[in-house]
């Protein structure tokens, strides 16, 4: 019997009141699809105890063992949702980036597809062949910047989405 597939799920849902349900729920998920969770959240088994360290050190044990689960995954699939604004969490973001880095197969899910200058939230003016923003900053033409969407595949809806996309190019040899 081969191996599961496993999969570091990225995102903001960490930061949600809900968000061991959230992560419970993507495990559950992921099982039925076949593939093996490594989650910030629901983490490794070890349940390490943070009381006794200061923030700066709980940061930078959080962000390690962030690390260590990407360093592990074979596939990264990254909430890039908006988050407290109008683009992804930037730490989602650093992860995608770091799996990039280390040659990992890159999915990604959000709910709107729409190109990021329909869904601004300020205004915006065509100029020059390109739409700005109330800044005179231009848009990319993709649903997010695109350095997440180049390298990563973009599902439309939730985990879910992703999940069925991920098991469909693996049964296409991808």
């Amino acid at each position: 019997m081969s191996e599961k597939l496993k999969i570091y799920v990225a995102g903001y849902e960490c930061f949600l009141p809900n968000g061991y349900r959230l992560a419970t729920h993507a495990k559950e998920l992921c099982e039925e699809y076949g593939f093996e969770i490594l989650s910030p959240v629901l983490g490794d088994g070890n349940n390490e105890d943070f009381s006794s360290l200061t923030k700066e050190q709980t940061a930078k044990k959080i962000f390690e063992n962030n690390i260590g689960f990407i360093d592990k995954c074979d596939i990264l699939v990254a909430n890039i949702n908006n988050f407290r604004g109008w683009e992804p969490d930037s730490g989602t973001c650093f992860e995608i980036g770091y799996a990039y880095s280390k040659g990992k197969k890159l999915y990604g899910f959000i709910d709107d597809m729409r190109p990021c200058y329909e869904k601004y939230i300020g205004s915006i003016h065509k100029d020059g062949g390109f739409w700005r923003d109330d800044n005179g900053a231009f848009f990319e033409s993709g649903c997010v910047n695109l350095m997440i969407s180049g390298p990563a595949k973009i599902a439309q809806g939730g985990l879910e989405q992703a999940l069925q996309m991920i098991k469909n190019d693996l049964e296409q040899g991808e």
